[in-house]
């Protein structure tokens, strides 16, 4: 066919015209060609299951408009989850309206998804991958060497086929053994032991990949011990203490010998416990177990007699979250207070020189009403209350809510309270952590009695609040900036109280001789958080933050202590008995009850699980608490004859937890811990005077077996280490597990510590206390 010249010009212009004009398209919204794009197809993907470290192939898609036409100069996002990548992320489509991009998979098996999107279009188009683990290339057999002592004795391998990525492969292991004469192997990877002694291979071989386990059969008689480790002779009392290392062999020497085992966590996170396996070859079988005690309800035996008298469950859990909410709310806004103050004090000095603030002013009277938040929030959710002035005393003022119910508390009982805190408390708290601030310049101290504590729980509660200090009183209402203002603020040093309620508050009756029974411990434990944390903010100015949690709740429970000590002449280091406390001083254990078996409440769940928790854990548990304590106490004794002022370094304090503990003791806190550990099993247990290993003050063990009616034995939860058995534990850090293993006489034993099959964790160390 002839075609003219000028026909042909004709056309190149035409088709010159249209590039230009589809050149001009601005790629995202209709491209020429084709409409409006509403569907994103799939024209290829990869193969839906592929080889972990491939590149699967090409993921290609369509833009199309609403006649299925491709649209052109689109820009498509592809974009991956899980376990596969794509490159590039972003194409433009070509003049089919096609983008393509390349898929690679990961070097760990799983599952993944590509997707490909453009704007305008609300439906992706996807591609699901399944990443399987490629060839084989490796076998690992666990474990890699087994010991064995008698014919007979059996052992199992498993073995693992992996790829070059270290993913578990597919493909049949088959096993075979170098010398038939000495073990057998069946296709299980069972092992068993024909003659005595020898040396062999087992060898698992899969896919032309093979790997071996070391047999070594000992002779009859031989130690458990032979080629693994040396001997720890023990004496009767003596404390071994073996880290970094997979075994440890012991002798029994005597007939009798009995042993003790601490696994102790050394890592300073209290959050993520750390496993190990303990096995234990050439042991003799263990007495018979420690009992432990009930999980009921925690009765106390009377001065005279066995009649049981249950301890009131009082709610720490509250206290701790409250605590806990400030912490966070707070946390950093010490500093920024202390500005805002300075900032209130620059514009609010009254005549009299002094500033003035929102709350108690320093000209309250007897007989006054002073409105204040009496809430259990932080900053918000006010609930102003008038409190009537009842009492006014040298370092208190006391007050009492005027909704609060009848028959409660007495103006003459109100003197006494506000006398008892002046003479008893305050001197008790002040000299042991130091002096409060004085945000509202009142030189007092408040001390609230309000319903509202009562509020907090009804009758299906099980439990009840005995009162509680609040942080966010020692902030001002209005901040150095309008994000930390603290509107709730009551704006001085205050606590609130639980109230005598003999008619009941939300179906919870109280009497008057009951709450007046415990509110002296309470107060007492409140002082020294409004103390810490008042001193934080306003003294020790280089804080940032409140104390952590964990600590500031253990030395609140020093306090009771210290409360116990000075109202009944009792005094620390005197390793006080049940005798001593409830028998020979008898008048005085109504004290113990008040003010110090609330503490013994809470180590008791401590001592029932003592690897599941941690004292130092930032939690709200009663065991965290009770186990606080006694390292506090634990750390006061070993630390100096007497407590001197031990506690106000812990109250002048400007960094927070572990960091309060090093910078108290001088050095790292963590072999102290693990010291405490130990002393949990050799205490008063008569085989063991160092003092590392003591709990100086209380003797743990005679208190919790004559003192409470319910607990048949010390509690501390000990399990029996058997022969060829693994015992695995799980033990958080700054805690341990226990256990108890006999050895035979003359007989060496070997220990096995072991974590997923190999060395234990670096954290973990394992004391051994021969206790027999």
């Amino acid at each position: 066919m002839r075609i003219h010249r000028s026909t042909l010009a004709a056309a190149l212009a035409a088709s010159l015209f249209t590039a230009v004009a589809c050149s001009s398209d601005s790629g995202t919204g209709t491209g020429s060609g084709g409409g409006t794009p509403v569907r994103v197809d799939v024209v290829s993907s990869p193969a839906a299951i592929g080889a972990a470290g491939s590149v699967a192939a090409a993921f290609t898609v369509k833009v199309v408009d609403a006649k299925g036409v491709g649209v052109p100069n689109v820009v498509v996002t592809f974009s991956s989850t899980g376990a596969v990548t794509v490159s590039p992320a972003s194409v433009t489509t070509d003049a089919s309206g096609s983008a393509t991009t390349q898929v690679a998979l990961s070097t760990i098996v799983g599952s993944g998804t590509v997707r490909a999107t453009t704007a305008g279009v609300s439906t992706a188009a996807t591609s699901a991958i399944s990443v399987v683990a490629g060839a084989t290339t490796k076998l690992v057999n666990t474990p890699k060497a087994l010991r064995f002592f008698n014919v007979g004795d059996t052992a199992r391998i498993s073995t693992v086929a992996q790829d070059q990525f270290g993913n578990a492969a597919n493909g049949a292991v088959t096993y075979s053994v170098v010398d038939g004469t000495l073990v057998s192997v069946d296709q299980a990877g069972l092992v068993r032991v024909i003659r005595q002694p020898g040396t062999t291979l087992v060898i698992s071989s899969s896919s032309s990949r093979a790997d071996t386990t070391v047999i070594t059969v000992l002779a009859v008689g031989a130690s458990n011990c032979t080629g693994v480790a040396t001997v720890t002779p023990m004496n009767v009392g003596d404390v071994q203490t073996f880290t970094g290392t997979q075994y440890a062999c012991l002798n029994g020497a005597t007939s009798g010998a009995e042993f003790a085992l601490v696994a102790f966590n050394s890592s300073t996170d209290p959050t993520n416990p750390l496993t190990v396996a303990v096995t234990g070859n050439g042991l003799a079988p263990v007495p018979s177990t420690i009992k432990l005690a009930s999980t009921g309800t925690v009765a106390l035996r009377s001065a005279i007699g066995s009649k049981a008298a249950a301890l009131p469950l009082l709610d720490d859990d509250f206290h701790l979250r409250l605590l806990a909410e400030s912490n966070q709310q707070f946390k950093g806004a010490l500093p920024h207070a202390r500005m805002a103050r300075r900032a209130a004090v620059s514009r609010s000095i009254t005549g009299n020189g002094t500033v003035s603030y929102s709350g108690i002013p320093a000209t309250a009277k007897v007989g006054d009403i002073v409105t204040l938040n009496v809430s259990s929030g932080i900053c918000g959710g006010a609930i102003n209350h008038g409190l009537r002035v009842e009492a006014i005393g040298t370092k208190s003022i006391v007050l009492a809510d005027t909704l609060n119910p009848s028959g409660g508390f007495t103006n003459a009982d109100f003197q006494r309270i506000s006398a008892r805190f002046d003479t008893l408390v305050y001197p008790l708290d002040v000299g042991a952590f130091g002096a409060p601030s004085d945000f509202d310049n009142n030189g007092k101290v408040a001390i609230l009695f309000t319903r509202t504590v009562n509020e907090m729980v009804d009758s299906t509660s099980g439990y009840f609040v005995g009162g509680f200090f609040n942080p966010r009183d020692l902030f001002p209402k209005v901040g150095s900036t309008p994000g930390e203002n603290c509107a709730g603020s009551n704006e001085g040093e205050m606590f609130y109280m639980l109230v005598p309620a003999p008619s009941g508050i939300n179906g919870v009756k109280h009497t008057t001789g009951f709450v007046d029974s415990i509110t002296t411990g309470i107060v007492a434990h409140e002082f020294q958080h409004l103390i810490n944390g008042g001193r934080r903010m306003y003294i020790n100015t280089a804080a940032n933050d409140f104390e952590e949690v964990w600590l500031n709740e253990g030395l609140s429970h020093i306090a009771e202590e210290l409360l116990y000590y000075r109202e009944s002449g009792m005094t620390p280091r005197m390793n006080l008995t049940d005798s001593l406390i409830r028998i020979i001083n008898r008048p005085t254990y109504g004290f113990w009850k008040s003010d110090a078996a609330s503490n013994f409440s809470r180590l008791l769940q401590y001592l029932r699980n003592p690897s599941g928790n941690s004292p130092y854990g930032n939690d709200d548990a009663l065991p965290t608490r009770g186990a606080t304590w006694q390292f506090l106490r634990y750390l006061a004794d070993r630390l100096g004859t007497t407590d001197g002022t031990l506690w106000q370094r812990f109250d002048n304090s400007t960094v927070t937890g572990l960091a309060t503990l090093q910078s108290v003791i001088g050095t790292a806190p963590t072999p102290y811990f693990r010291d405490w550990a130990v002393a949990n099993y050799v205490d008063d247990l008569g085989v063991n005077s160092d003092p590392r290993f003591m709990h100086a003050s209380w003797n743990f063990r005679d208190i919790f077996t004559n003192t409470f009616l319910n607990i048949p034995t010390y509690p501390l939860a000990v399990t029996s280490l058997l022969d060829d058995t693994k015992q695995n534990l799980s033990v958080r850090g700054g805690s341990a597990s226990y256990l108890r293993f006999a050895m035979p006489a003359g007989k060496e034993g070997l220990l096995t510590f072991s974590s997923g099959g190999g060395a234990p964790s670096t954290p973990l160390q394992f004391i051994v206390v021969r206790t027999k």
